[in-house]
């Protein structure tokens, strides 16, 4: 019979933490199968992942895989469905606890962990959407918070999505933290990619971010600035759903350069970055809701010293602004 394993056991064999295979099943690096409530990992599935994981990373320009073979191990994984409407509505009807939507599960899990800390603690229910579409949760409330990443001058709110994608409505910007963000290539940078207009260079093949993604966002705004056609940037249309899969893009050569959190690189040595711009983590909510007892409990999270202290084992994030509110109206 085929071995079957529990995500603690697989990270035993892999020497990570628990929350790494969590975090490698929500992404769609590792599969695994739910049986009732509880996620199972096969001997299949997890050979299947040391497989691709273990490709050479190194590879002369002319022995570069097919784009189009490679990036079916990178970008093929399952689009994660947010937590369904009905499953939602049950939540916020019968618990006090809160529906938080967001594409970035670290911070999330930090400020679960700093929560988890009271004496009545809040449960909190991370439902995995992309920042365009956590702002339309909220929007329709079908959430009660939402932890976007956008890059933009917070003093501009015209270029943030947040102003139009919040019509007639008020609400509160919390700010997390402020993060580095850059292009990921190959240590030492082999094909030389300095600016945006590189990426039409016919030898360097880009792998994207989701649509509706911040850093996706803001990157489409930049190319129509300087008037640069996407159309002209090989691999524009391929896209993946997080930073680690970005990285992991370039890194087992599948990409030449990606986008996504600096902070992510600790974990791959062969990538460095390419400075592109500063961004924002903000949690947004209704201002409506700024008396509720369980938004008290967030702004108190948020503006404990531990969870500042635990932002900054982040590499690039900076809480100089942390706990700083700023109300809008769209």
């Amino acid at each position: 019979m085929e071995k079957i394993y529990t995500p603690q056991e697989v990270a035993d064999r892999l020497l990570i933490k628990k929350a790494t295979v969590y975090e490698l099943i929500k992404r769609g690096e590792l599969n695994a199968t739910k049986i009732g409530r509880q996620i199972r990992v096969s001997q299949e599935q997890l050979d299947s992942y040391l497989k691709v994981s273990s490709k050479p990373a190194e590879r002369s320009y002319a022995e570069r895989p097919n784009m189009e073979e490679a990036l079916l191990q990178v970008t093929d994984i399952p689009r994660f469905a947010s937590v369904s409407g009905a499953q939602q509505t049950d939540y916020l009807l019968n618990t006090s606890g809160l529906v938080i939507s967001s594409q970035e599960s670290r911070v999330v899990e930090l400020l679960r962990g700093q929560l988890g800390k009271e004496r009545n603690s809040l449960p909190i229910l991370h439902s995995y959407m992309n920042d365009y579409n956590s702002l339309y949760s909220l929007y329709y409330e079908k959430t009660h918070l939402a932890l976007t990443c956008f890059l933009s001058d917070r003093e501009n709110w015209d270029r943030n999505p947040m102003k139009h994608l919040m019509p007639g409505k008020e609400v509160v910007v919390l700010s997390v933290c402020s993060f580095l963000c850059g292009f990921y290539v190959k240590k030492g940078n082999p094909l030389h990619i300095l600016t945006l207009d590189d990426l039409t260079r016919p030898e360097v093949r880009f792998l994207n971010r989701e649509l509706g993604s911040g850093l996706r966002m803001y990157l489409d705004s930049s190319l129509l600035e300087k008037k640069i056609p996407k159309n002209a940037i090989n691999g524009y249309d391929k896209d993946c759903l997080s930073n680690m899969s970005a990285a992991h893009g370039v890194a087992s050569g599948a990409a030449d350069i990606s986008i996504g959190d600096i902070s992510l690189l600790s974990s791959y040595p062969q990538l460095e970055s390419i400075p592109f711009a500063h961004g924002f983590l903000d949690l947004v909510f209704l201002k409506s809701d700024l008396d509720l007892p369980a938004l008290k409990s967030i702004l108190n999270a948020v503006h404990s010293e531990e969870f500042k202290s635990s932002l900054l084992h982040f590499k690039g994030y900076d809480t100089k602004t942390t706990g700083k509110m700023t109300i809008i109206s769209g």
